[in-house]
């Protein structure tokens, strides 16, 4: 029967990509409450009380999701504010790459996941170590602790997992080595402790402390694990002629999953224009958000949309990057990632700003004549304007 209730409500209107679902067209998302009810061209006319917004004109989708942030504020100086990167940025769910260790991550579950004030959908990616605490110095790296193996403790870290596994959905990895080059304890510690969970691998060198090499790493990773700055430059995806290695494309072919991870200095246009047009699409478009990239080069998640948009990725499998495709990498398909009937009130909606602007990866700048401006998100039902991004993106440079 028809709801008259009040708290049903009708996006109305929008173009609605679902790339879960193939859907690409004119249609209305109707919610009741947390609920998604019913999606379809015109949907919402059976709800005649139902309360209305217009997205005429706008791109509706389900909540999108960033799989690479640094949201834990308090524990160090080198995250953001959760809901800035958050739903103020139309932005319903996130994940915290490897901010904390085992024995630090109970602080952050407390005081920023599980807090009230939290508005924002929060898991988490636990760096397997006894102690890792991401900040502006890199001090676990500068004290050698990020690479000394008795900084492992399997079973501490497996009981503080089987905890919390409604929010920790696998691991991040700085692959570090110590008296052998042809492995990272740390590495194998993560498979060791949950061998279910992904694993999410920064790709790239940290100061004071050795990693494996990319091609060795690459060959170590399974099926579902990730390598985030997958497009970063000379991370050694590519050869002395720019193609892709024979390591990295095994690695792709096999399943591994490649997330953009832009942060302020690890995403190259040239790089990932150059893996694009040889096949190899990003999996995942991700921003890794912290207080070095947010007032530039990233400035937020639909800002990094637009980058791979530009180099001419079709909007729905950028859509795709961003919707479904982390909520398998997280395997929290079954409850995010889509606009299927009966889900959780998950929206994110987004303007196409059409017009010359100048994106920048932080090295080279190209001129994108669109981009995508986030205008707000339904987390759990409610709805939040989309205030942070649409500052942010109001001072990206306009080319002339």
């Amino acid at each position: 029967m028809p709801s008259t209730q009040n708290d049903v409500l009708v996006l109305k209107g929008g173009r609605v990509i679902d790339p879960a679902n193939g859907f690409d067209g004119i249609a209305d998302v109707v919610t009741r409450g947390d609920t998604i009810i019913a999606v379809g061209p015109d949907a919402g006319q059976q709800y005649p009380d139902a309360q209305i917004r217009d997205m005429s004109n706008k791109v509706v989708t389900p909540g999108l999701i960033d799989i690479h942030t640094h949201c834990y504020t308090g524990l160090g100086d080198f995250c953001l504010p959760t809901d800035l990167m958050g739903v103020d940025s139309g932005v319903p769910i996130m994940v915290d790459a490897g901010t904390t260790s085992s024995t630090i991550f109970g602080l952050a579950r407390k005081g920023i996941i599980d807090h009230p004030d939290t508005k924002t959908k929060i898991f988490a990616l636990l760096d397997p170590s006894q102690i890792y605490l991401a900040n502006k110095t890199f001090i676990c790296h500068y004290l050698r602790i990020a690479d000394d193996e008795r900084n492992i403790d399997v079973e501490a870290a497996k009981k503080v997992v089987d905890e919390n596994r409604d929010v920790i959905v696998g691991f991040k990895v700085r692959a570090t080595i110590t008296d052998d080059p042809d492995r990272s304890p740390f590495l194998e510690a993560a498979h060791e402790i949950a061998p279910d969970l992904p694993i999410m691998i920064h790709l790239g060198a940290f100061p004071h402390t050795p990693v494996l090499d990319t091609e060795k790493l690459l060959y170590k990773l399974r099926k579902g694990d990730m390598i985030t700055h997958a497009c970063r430059g000379g991370g050694g995806q590519l050869d002395q002629k720019g193609e892709p290695t024979k390591a990295y494309k095994d690695a792709y072919e096999r399943g591994v999953l490649m997330d953009i991870g832009h942060s302020a200095g690890d995403f190259h246009f040239r790089t990932a224009r150059r893996l694009i047009e040889r096949g190899y699409l990003p999996t995942t478009i991700s921003t890794d958000l912290n207080v070095f990239n947010v007032d530039g080069p990233v400035y937020s998640l639909s800002t990094t949309m637009s980058k791979i948009w530009a180099l001419d990725v079709p909007l729905g499998q950028v859509i795709a990057m961003t919707t479904i495709n982390p909520a398998r990498a997280i395997n929290q398909q079954d409850r995010y990632g889509s606009l299927s009937v009966g889900r959780q009130a998950e929206v994110s909606v987004l303007d196409i700003e059409e017009g010359p602007c100048t994106l920048s990866d932080g090295n080279e700048e190209l001129i994108a004549q669109r981009r995508l401006r986030a205008v707000g998100c339904l987390r759990n039902g409610q709805w939040y304007d989309a205030i942070h991004d649409q500052k942010q993106n109001s001072d990206l440079k306009v080319a002339v």
